[in-house]
């Protein structure tokens, strides 16, 4: 782990506050060799810069333009990075290490898969909304964006330099490689890489191209696209490290979640009202706008190495182990809570008849007439939101199962089993009184588990080659963090009101 450097002046603890003691003017969060370390999880990933880039251009809260803007501030997000890493690639290629050209190509490929994510968002806004080109409705195209334009500029010049360093001046060993070399090949990833990351920009450039959006003023003011590089930008370490990545993984999740809540929450009051097509419409923006949040997740989880995510976890300080307000509390607390009691009341609001006998009869007689088909889309969408909120939470499993470990391995903020924690929030969260009983009347399953399964007993046998792993992770990460494991444990806690619709 890197030492600690030491400064004239002396430097705050984790979570102190960051004004400046006295002869100090400019002290900040501590330092070691790589750069900051954050004080608190909205520091690391600038959540103030992000809250500010959704707020500084006002739009209707759950409305079709909020939408399309946060799908492009989040492709924003995305872009800058592609451009950092498609700079990185060019370098190494320059110095001939194509070893981590691939590499960072492969991380390149991971962003493209979130853009085609947000290109499909962007479409499923425009069918949900049937918003077309109508006279006076401008046309947004991602490509008017500066973050877009650096990355056209990035990949330029790394085209310019793939093509002198191995297209002209090897053609023979780029043409072999390309004929009969495997994935295993440094050479090969890197050339297969360029292909896979070309092919993929032309579909969500398409996608992201030509979006009707009714809002007014230059492209780059409406998004804040200064704020999102700021943001992108402020909290960046030695480039040695992937660090920039996981934060923007964590980045584009907190834009996207901060759309799906206004939508929930207007979805509740819409339901409380009796517009049940409106609060079908807005669930299932909740469900489109949070697939790329659910894929970033897998991104990080392919592509973020033990070594990688140890590389820079000092860094992370108290950051690790936490989440932010909008995902934590409001998503899945403060709302999760409210839109599934008020789901349960919705369906036996008579107060006589039974959740089970409610939820019979919405899916027995849903093509009985118009409103009854609206009423099990409501359910339908209810479900699906929950589904994919289990989806988020069986992919971040894999940040705790691959970099901790198992044995005890502490968390940053003092969880004493990082995995095991996050197994019982998932538990404890499927426990809700209201969702578990209205899927326990519609016969659906709430466990993301086939206990006693033969795959089941396989894989969770402590024999098993993935316990192994867990545990030679563990025994790493312990090692290497000896100090963690000395934390108490830090409890998540805010003063912000709870989020109520």
């Amino acid at each position: 782990m890197p030492a600690q450097e030491t400064h004239a002046c002396p430097v705050p603890a984790l979570g102190a506050s960051a004004g400046a003691p006295a002869g100090c003017p400019e002290a900040g969060p501590p330092r070691n060799e790589l750069g900051a370390i954050a004080p608190s999880y909205d520091h690391l990933h600038r959540i103030d810069l992000i809250a500010a880039a959704k707020e500084k251009f006002p739009t209707e809260p759950g409305s079709y333009a909020s939408t399309v803007r946060a799908v492009l501030q989040a492709s924003e997000v995305s872009l800058l990075n592609l451009a950092r890493l498609t700079g990185r690639a060019r370098e190494a290629v320059g110095r001939r290490d194509l070893a981590t050209a691939a590499r960072f190509l492969h991380w390149s490929m991971g962003f493209h898969r979130l853009l085609r994510g947000l290109g499909s968002v962007c479409q499923e806004a425009q069918s949900l909304y049937g918003s077309t080109a109508r006279p006076g409705t401008r046309l947004a195209d991602l490509a008017e964006t500066t973050g877009c334009e650096s990355y056209v500029d990035e990949l330029r010049a790394f085209d310019d330099e793939v093509r002198c360093s191995l297209l002209v001046s090897d053609p023979l060993t780029v043409r072999t490689t390309i004929a009969t070399a495997g994935t295993d090949d440094a050479l090969y990833r890197l050339l297969h890489s360029i292909r896979i990351c070309s092919h993929d920009a032309t579909k969500w450039e398409s996608d992201l191209s030509g979006v009707p959006l009714p809002l007014e003023g230059d492209l780059n003011e409406i998004l804040c696209t200064e704020l999102l590089a700021d943001a992108v930008t402020a909290t960046e370490l030695a480039p040695t490290t992937l660090h920039g990545e996981f934060v923007a993984l964590h980045q584009i999740p907190e834009i996207l979640t901060a759309e799906s809540n206004d939508h929930l929450e207007q979805a509740v009051r819409d339901l409380r009202s009796g517009a049940f097509s409106r609060a079908a419409a807005h669930l299932a923006v909740c469900n489109a706008v949070l697939g790329p949040m659910v894929e970033a997740q897998r991104v990080m989880a392919e592509l973020l190495s033990t070594g990688d995510y140890h590389g820079f976890r000092e860094n992370l300080g108290p950051a690790s182990g936490t989440h932010s307000l909008a995902i934590k509390q409001h998503m899945f607390k403060d709302l999760f809570k409210h839109f599934w009691n008020d789901i349960a009341k919705w369906l036996t609001e008579d107060g006589e008849g039974s959740l089970e006998g409610a939820t019979l009869a919405l899916d027995t007689d849903r093509h009985a007439d118009p409103e009854s088909w609206l009423r099990h889309q409501v359910l339908h969408q209810a479900f699906r939101l929950h589904h994919t909120y289990q989806e988020w939470r069986h992919e971040h499993l894999h940040m705790p199962r691959n970099c901790l470990g198992s044995g005890g391995t502490k968390s940053m903020i003092g969880v004493s089993d990082g995995p095991a924690a996050v197994y019982k929030m998932r538990d404890a969260a499927n426990a809700q009184h209201a969702l578990s009983a209205v899927h326990r009347a519609r016969g659906t399953k709430l466990t993301s588990r086939v206990d006693g399964s033969p795959l089941a007993t396989l894989l969770t046998d402590p024999a098993s080659v993935d316990a192994e792993l867990m545990r030679i992770v563990g025994e790493a990460t312990r090692e290497f963090f000896p100090e963690v494991q000395e934390q108490g444990y830090q409890q998540f806690t805010t003063g912000a009101p709870e989020r109520t619709p």
